[in-house]
């Protein structure tokens, strides 16, 4: 027993200090050939392969969005869960179905490498910026503005990039928008709560008017060093209450950041798609992912989740697709599939 650890450890250097010759040639193996048994496909990653590109995956999918709508319909749940399970459902779902293509070892390593990363890049731009809008947790700090010169405290060591959540309500008669102004941060922050109306049919023949308040939205701003308070500067219309001001962190604290992670997974997608010559199988997919993500982000509150995140279920599917169509065409003809190495001839596969 001694002396085979002797014969195996021993590589690390003789007595006289010269490395023995099985040392080198373990070190002159290349490393595709030391590390090819561990990328070898597996049962499970051959099982996993086909139920992410078969039935398993779409089904499962939405048999938990079909799970969790019943309970909010029936008053179980509350819009944060349904928004929270959809957005969590489409990232994670095409973060798998994108990524996919890296657990089959006998594709391009290049591609497979894109795939992965796609994948990764997918499931943050989804998830991040979608998650922090329907679910945005404990506010640095909050409070109420109701008349002009009102002001909230800001709390010391805050600043940079946030997002400001408004809420009110509008007065039952009276003008059917409200805007305001909101100062203290690099750039005024301007917003509006309105009531818009819509006509319902009404039993066979009657129709009547609806109003549809919207009187949530978040707000991009930017918080300077030693900012002091955020300040009332202008109010005009009539408010059914104080308004209510909830600061978040900025998800992405980048100009745009959404836009530009969406941008990002998506040339990924199309370019592994592109390398691995899967056409049109990852790129659409995960282009109505994106679609979704930047819907929700950008219209969804906590208070009123679900018709954003049914609304970004379909926008997505119709405008996503259409991006990632493109998006696949244009990468194929910039990105080049891997070259096929020869045939062997049969003489020289004999010697």
């Amino acid at each position: 027993m001694r002396y085979r650890i002797r014969k195996v450890f021993g590589c690390l250097g003789s007595a006289e200090g010269r490395p023995l010759p099985r040392f080198r040639r373990v070190i002159r193996r290349p490393l595709s050939a030391i590390f090819r048994p561990l990328m070898s496909p597996t049962p499970f990653t051959v099982w996993l392969e086909d139920a992410l590109s078969g039935w398993i995956l779409p089904v499962a999918a939405l048999a938990a969005l079909a799970l969790v709508g019943g309970l909010y319909l029936g008053g179980f749940v509350g819009e944060e869960a349904v928004a929270t399970l959809t957005v969590v459902v489409v990232g994670i779902g095409a973060a798998l179905y994108l990524g996919r293509a890296a657990l089959d070892a006998s594709r391009d390593r290049l591609g497979r490498g894109l795939a992965l990363a796609g994948a990764l890049v997918t499931a943050v731009a989804v998830l991040l910026p979608g998650l922090r809008t329907v679910r945005p947790g404990e506010p640095l700090f909050a409070g109420d503005l109701g008349q002009i010169d009102d002001r909230i405290p800001v709390p010391a060591g805050v600043d940079g990039a946030v997002r400001l959540l408004v809420s009110g309500k509008l007065a039952d008669r009276g003008e059917p928008s409200v805007s305001f102004t909101i100062s203290g941060t690099r750039e005024p922050v301007e917003g509006r709560l309105e009531r818009t109306f819509s006509t319902a049919r009404v039993g066979r023949s009657g129709r009547a008017r609806v109003a549809h308040d919207h009187t949530a939205d978040y707000y991009p701003a930017a918080l300077p060093p030693g900012a002091q308070a955020l300040r009332l500067e202008r109010v005009q219309g009539d408010l059914g209450s104080r308004l209510r001001v909830e600061v978040f962190r900025e998800p992405i604290p980048l100009a745009g950041g959404p836009w530009i992670l969406a941008a990002v997974a998506l040339v990924l997608a199309c370019a592994a798609e592109a390398r691995l010559g899967m056409k049109n199988d990852v790129s659409v997919w995960t282009g109505m992912a994106l679609a979704f993500g930047l819907l929700v982000t950008y219209n969804a509150t906590p208070a009123a989740a679900v018709g954003p995140a049914v609304g970004g279920v379909i926008l997505g599917a119709i405008t996503g697709s259409i991006i990632g169509w493109l998006g696949s065409i244009l990468a194929r003809k910039l990105v080049s599939p891997p070259q096929r190495r020869p045939a062997r001839p049969n003489g020289a596969a004999a010697a």
